[in-house]
């Protein structure tokens, strides 16, 4: 039996079901309140009994169903409209029972309208205030056919006559909320949108596009903290764009501008998706490579520089250094001391 519950049970049910628990707990209450009113004497315990097994029931089948993943066979998988209705019938039938109490449990139409609210468009507010109406006027008229003599007659009317008014209210009013809270979520989307653009600018280079020394400097200081936590290794490549001075002087800063975004563009293509790459400052760029070690960001800097070279109309030189215990400043004075190394060689190599 338990081997079969766990084959229907999914391993992450649908959120929706604390919503259930949540109407589940509310429709206790009403159940508590039978029972009170069947200690008072207002209600027969065959009722109230009755009416809080159905209610129990009903909790139970719309929470399996939640459990399960049914629910998400409906239009709506939050199955507000149906819990909504079956409660209104339910509360109708019980209703019938209890012309003792009839009126105070009028005021659980409103409560359980009160839990729609919170879910359904207007629309469908004011479909189940007309089913409550239409419930509650046939509890009223079988309940008169029933015993005419026992029954209030302006008072049942001056009742039906209130709920008209109060359902379709709360269900205007509902539209109105329902809809409050769609422009807001709205809003906080485009806010969320726009604050995640705004983070992505601070990080990013304005000329090239690639991240920000910061953003890089960041990132080191995380991939090493990690890389020490877990064992592993992580190396950085420090590249140079060769001769970019005599770029400048002889072409102009629009050219080494180009010169710039053309080496970016070139060298971050050919790096995986967990690695890092940016502007570190002036015609340097920085590569930080998570779980890399100095023979593979070897491998991942000559990649860099041969493209490059034949892509670009400049070359770089590439200075190499895996972290080790120490921290990033040192990490980088190694990555730097290695570019000179290689500048003094003639350029255009890596180190």
């Amino acid at each position: 039996m338990s081997a079969v519950l766990s084959d229907l049970l999914p391993r992450e049910p649908d959120p929706r079901a604390g919503a259930a628990l949540m109407a589940g707990g509310t429709a206790l209450l009403a159940c508590l309140a039978l029972l009170v009113c069947a200690f008072l004497g207002l209600l027969p315990w065959q009722v109230a009994i009755q009416g809080t097994a159905g209610v129990a029931t009903l909790v139970l089948l719309f929470y399996l169903m939640m459990r399960t993943g049914l629910n998400r066979r409906f239009r709506d998988p939050s199955l507000a409209t149906e819990q909504t209705a079956a409660a209104i019938l339910f509360l109708a039938y019980v209703m019938y029972h209890a012309a003792p109490v009839r009126e105070a449990l009028t005021l659980f139409f409103l409560l359980v309208m009160l839990f729609a609210v919170q879910r359904l468009s207007a629309a469908r507010l004011a479909a189940l205030s007309v089913l409550a109406l239409l419930a509650y006027g046939t509890v009223l008229h079988l309940s008169y056919l029933r015993d005419q003599s026992a029954m209030d007659v302006k008072g049942a009317l001056t009742q039906f006559a209130v709920l008209m008014i109060a359902l379709p209210w709360f269900a205007a009013m509902g539209g109105y909320v329902n809809r409050l809270r769609a422009r807001l979520s709205e809003t906080n989307r485009s806010l969320e949108q726009a604050f995640g653009r705004m983070q992505e600018l601070a990080a990013r280079d304005e000329l090239t596009g690639a991240y920000n020394r910061r953003f890089l400097m960041e990132t080191m200081t995380r991939e090493q903290a990690r890389a020490a936590r877990l064992g592993a290794s992580c190396a950085v490549c420090l590249i140079d764009v060769d001769h970019f001075k005599t770029v400048n002087d002889t072409l102009g800063h629009p050219a080494g501008d180009e010169v710039l975004k053309r080496v970016a563009a070139v060298a971050a293509r050919g790096l995986r998706a967990a690695d890092v790459f940016g502007r570190f400052g002036g015609e340097e760029f920085l590569a930080v490579l998570p779980d890399t070690d100095r023979a593979g960001a070897l491998l991942v800097a000559e990649r860099i520089r041969a493209a490059v070279a034949a892509e670009t109309q400049v070359t770089v030189t590439i200075g190499v250094a895996q972290s080790a215990k120490d921290d990033v400043a040192a990490v980088l004075a190694r990555a730097d001391q290695a570019l000179y190394r290689g500048k003094a060689a003639g350029r255009n190599r890596v180190v």
